[in-house]
């Protein structure tokens, strides 16, 4: 194994690239996320808000509501997070530029279970990368891609123009699904495996929530007295959605990703998403992708078999007039 150049720092360089994917679960983010990662130049993060212990724990409290937590500058979770893994995180693939070779070759695609042989009695939902296995100059070159799902607030504040967060390192993607591909998802892939009361609660409770702490931005929540379990989720959905819209509204630090466009046409779509980063598009990326979006088409417009009127009904419903025609979801 070639030796170390250094034990690489706990926080890594202030000016490494950082990129939050942003979105709603079942819409796209873990597809996105996968896509990304087969660039040599990313570093990519999964839902690291949601690891007990983890440096960006307490984004939980704020990220949906700014007004219930963030009192430090979020950069500096920041800088411990992008030198970390965490056991939501895929394994590292052996192509990463700023992965030693020696050691990606042994391990193959590095798991946490491989990043114990390097680093023995590694424990915790999140952990250090070891020094064995970065190339630090590399490292700091890398684009660090946190995904981060439901999280209306963080687009705010990174987005936002405000000196001492520094905008001008974040970059927003916020990747969109169609509202009915998104809950046909949700109830195949969620709902079916929980008790629809307990969600139907839940979903409640967080309705609940927005209407005090955002009373205009959810203004739209209060006419519905009695939603169903899918109509709480929809209605969530616009929620969040429309708010990291307006965030990034004519800000250039944000892209919206179409996950339709994204499934239906693939290696346009992401070159347009890896321009955004700076990444560089090779020959060895458009091979990863090809192999992996085969059936992208397929899964993307399953929805369509399901738009019967009573479901037409419910989106005109949850939705409001401007987003059913966006996504043609109005009888009309």
């Amino acid at each position: 194994m070639d030796a170390p150049e250094s034990a690489p720092a706990e926080s890594p360089n202030v000016d490494s690239p950082v990129a939050f994917l942003l979105g709603m679960g079942r819409s796209g983010t873990n597809f996105l996320l996968d896509l990304l990662d087969t660039s040599p130049l990313t570093h990519c993060r999964n839902e690291p808000d949601e690891l007990p212990g983890g440096a960006l724990e307490s984004w939980s409290e704020w990220k949906i509501h700014r007004s219930l937590g963030m009192e430090a500058d979020p950069w500096a979770d920041i800088r411990l997070v992008i030198g970390r893994g965490g056991e939501r995180d895929r394994p590292i693939p052996p192509w990463k530029s700023w992965v030693r070779k020696a050691a990606s070759s042994s391990a193959r695609a590095l798991s946490k279970k491989g990043l114990r042989n390097l680093v023995p009695g590694l424990g915790g939902a999140e952990f250090r990368l070891p020094p064995a296995l970065i190339r630090p100059e590399e490292f700091s070159k890398a684009v660090h891609v946190l995904k981060i799902n439901a999280a209306p607030s963080v687009a705010e504040v990174f987005l936002e123009d405000s000196d001492h967060l520094e905008p001008q390192r974040a970059r927003v993607l916020h990747i969109v699904r169609n509202p009915a591909g998104f809950l046909r998802s949700w109830r195949r892939r969620w709902l079916a495996e929980h008790d629809h009361d307990e969600v139907l609660e839940a979903n409640l409770a967080r309705i609940e929530e927005v209407l005090r702490q955002d009373p205009e931005g959810g203004a739209f929540l209060s006419a519905f007295e009695e939603p169903n379990v899918h109509e709480s989720e929809l209605l969530f959905w616009r929620y969040c959605t429309q708010r990291i819209r307006e965030a990034g509204r004519r800000r250039s630090g944000y892209l919206e990703v179409s996950y339709d466009e994204l499934s239906r046409t693939p290696l346009t779509s992401l070159r347009v998403v890896f321009e955004f980063l700076d990444l560089p598009w090779t020959e060895d990326v458009t091979a990863r992708i090809e192999e992996m979006t085969d059936r992208s088409v397929d899964i993307a417009r399953a929805f369509e078999a399901e738009l019967d009127d009573d479901a037409l009904t419910m989106f005109e419903r949850t939705l409001g007039p401007e987003l059913c025609a966006e996504f043609e979801l109005s009888r009309a």
